[in-house]
């Protein structure tokens, strides 16, 4: 997650290629997104992982999705907004609710 938020936060496309744990559920959100493609482990071929490499490096739409994602990233008040979410609930023992 941290690479894909990291990718995010630079506005870059990515090509997923889940392997273990929690990637597989990553790289679903990497597609349902539209900020990139996902080549799973029984696709992983050369002429596969250059094609899809090709699509979201020349697609439109996946310039631009990272981008619209790249600025809801930083509007969001990233680490230092989690930081004093967490302050918060651990001083008062009160939960903080979505922002609307």
């Amino acid at each position: 997650m941290n690479t894909t938020l990291e990718s995010l936060s630079n506005g870059v496309p990515m090509v997923a290629i889940p392997v273990a744990n929690y990637q597989p559920g990553v790289a679903a959100q990497i597609a349902w997104t539209g900020v990139g493609e996902v080549v799973s482990l029984k696709e992983l071929i050369l002429p596969k992982v250059r094609s899809t490499i090709e699509t979201v490096l020349t697609q439109e739409s996946y310039k631009q999705r990272p981008i619209a994602l790249q600025d809801a990233i930083g509007r969001s008040g990233g680490v230092k907004k989690a930081a004093d979410i967490i302050e918060h609930v651990v001083l008062t023992r009160k939960q903080i609710l979505a922002e609307k």
